[in-house]
């Protein structure tokens, strides 16, 4: 949250001019009689400032240090342009067991602005903050400790820095943006079958360990309606993510996917944009691409994720979905002993029940564990069936394949190591090569915003990719090739960050 120094700013900023501004100086909830210097509550000021004109200027009440329990039910509806603002999330607090802070659904122009402070509204059916259609609600250094928080309509959210440990609700066909901010658990779900909101989230953290409600209630993401654009932000300890448009559009970018319990999915016609984002120690696999879903995977990094089941230690593909992956690291990824024991396939990608699914790799480093549970087939890639088109080139494989009816449609330029288990066309790959060799080093920070292995200058997949499948950038961003040809895998050995480029070669000279 906010320090108190700046805190103590953003709740002293003037009103506007013609505004009029309501300084309260009472914690307790006395009947209502007015709003007068030196004697008002919060609900005689919110009371004195919904007489005004409801098409006048912002309005502002201020609040200084205290807990302020209300006592007589529901607080009056906001029903014109105001601003409530705290002495900081750590010294001003409004509790009741009622409904806080809303917006009157008759009144034209609503638009409520909440600022540094603390909202407890535990009761059973408490809410801590309500914008109905039309309104505008904006929560800035706030932490919400009891009740939910939400917008339906066409009314929008704005969050920045705030903290909700109870339900979160974006039931609106307006804009829910989440910025800064600390959540445990978000459902959108508009009334009517128009389109839902763009819901952005950016710079956060959805968090499992924040979540005040028992069960049967989780740590979930749940979306109706809409679009979803996660952004470098941090998801960890979830247990619940469904999407219940078939058509949505979801964008992961730049954020962490992290010990969660269950994996982003899609049995729709879905369409996901994964980019240079970490999904590591999740134990119920990192992607599952079902239905006729569509997956763009790039500049990604899967580690230490694992399944109790058949197929997909790390991402799972079935149905008619197509999962495309560029330039990204797969690494240590697995199945519990149970599953590999029953023949699981797949430990990094499986597939299974494929009618019409696509497969398609691109630069990408697939290492498999050094120690694996008895019975696993295919230790970077494999499945169960046949119907799945497998395209994969300029690629490492450091591990086996288990493509059981499937084989590989097109492949060039890859390399697998040890062994001579994927099927490579021979002429074209390079196959059955010593690991020293391949010499990848180690899982790290070689760059770029997610770890990845770094061969060595002497690997045997420097300048041998195939030429006709090299991408212009590697999983880093940097540029293709650094020598007369592409290296194998998702890094390119001896390439430069795009910052240095005109340092290094703009001269000749570094």
């Amino acid at each position: 949250m906010k320090p108190p120094a700046l805190a103590c700013l953003l709740a002293c900023i003037a009103a506007p001019a013609g505004a009029d501004t309501f300084t309260v100086t009472r914690l307790d909830d006395p009947l209502p009689d007015g709003c007068v210097a030196g004697d008002c509550s919060l609900r005689e000021a919110l009371t004195a400032a919904g007489a005004n004109d409801v098409f006048g200027p912002t309005d502002q009440i201020v609040l200084g240090a205290g807990t302020h329990v209300l006592l007589r039910g529901d607080l009056p509806k906001v029903r014109q342009p105001l601003i409530v603002a705290g002495a900081g999330a750590g010294q001003t607090r409004i509790e009741s067991v009622d409904e806080l802070f809303s917006l009157d659904t008759t009144a034209a122009d609503r638009s409520l602005q909440l600022r540094d402070m603390t909202l407890d509204a535990s009761g059973e059916f408490g809410s801590a903050a309500v914008a109905s259609p039309g309104g505008q609600l904006v929560l800035d250094g706030v932490v919400v400790a009891g009740g939910t928080a939400q917008v339906a309509g066409d009314a929008s959210l704005h969050l920045i820095d705030v903290q909700i440990g109870e339900r979160l609700l974006c039931n609106t066909v307006a804009s829910c943006l989440i910025e800064d901010s600390a959540i445990a658990l978000l459902n959108v779900n508009p009334a009517g079958d128009g389109d839902g909101p763009d819901v952005t989230i950016r710079g956060s953290t959805i968090d499992g360990d924040l979540l005040l409600l028992p069960p049967p209630h989780t740590a979930s993401i749940t979306l109706h309606q809409g679009s979803l654009l996660i952004e470098d932000s941090t998801i960890t300890r979830l247990q619940g993510f469904f999407l219940f448009d078939p058509d949505m559009n979801v964008t992961v970018r730049r954020s962490y996917y992290v010990g969660n319990d269950v994996p982003i999915r899609s049995d729709g016609n879905n369409t996901f944009t994964i980019e240079d984002s970490v999904f590591e120690g999740n134990p119920v696999r990192a992607l599952y691409a079902a239905g006729t879903s569509e997956w763009e995977v790039t500049g990604s990094t899967f580690v230490g994720n694992r399944v109790d089941g058949n197929a997909g230690g790390a991402i799972v593909l079935e149905d008619d979905a197509t999962l495309r992956i560029r330039n990204s690291t797969f690494s240590n990824n697995t199945f519990t002993v149970d599953a590999a024991a029953d023949g699981a396939r797949g430990a990094a990608i499986g597939y299974r029940n494929g009618a019409g699914a696509q497969l398609i790799l691109q630069h990408v480093t697939v290492v498999a564990p050094s120690v694996l549970p008895a019975g696993l087939v295919g230790s970077a890639i494999g499945g169960h069936g046949g119907g799945i088109a497998v395209d994969v080139s300029n690629s490492v494989l450091r591990g086996t394949c288990g493509f059981g009816g499937s084989v590989l449609q097109n492949n060039a330029g890859n390399i697998e190591a040890p062994g001579d288990s994927c099927g490579l066309d021979s002429g074209l790959n390079s196959v059955d090569v010593p690991t020293s060799q391949l010499a990848l080093g180690t899982l790290g920070d070689h760059g770029g915003p997610t770890p990845t292995y770094l061969p060595a200058e002497d690997s045997v997949a420097v300048d041998r990719a195939s030429t006709a499948q090299c991408l212009a950038t590697d999983q880093r961003g940097y540029a293709r090739p650094a020598g007369p040809r592409c290296d194998v895998g998702a890094i390119e050995t001896g390439a430069v960050p795009p910052d240095m480029q005109d340092v290094v070669f703009g001269d000749g000279f570094e």
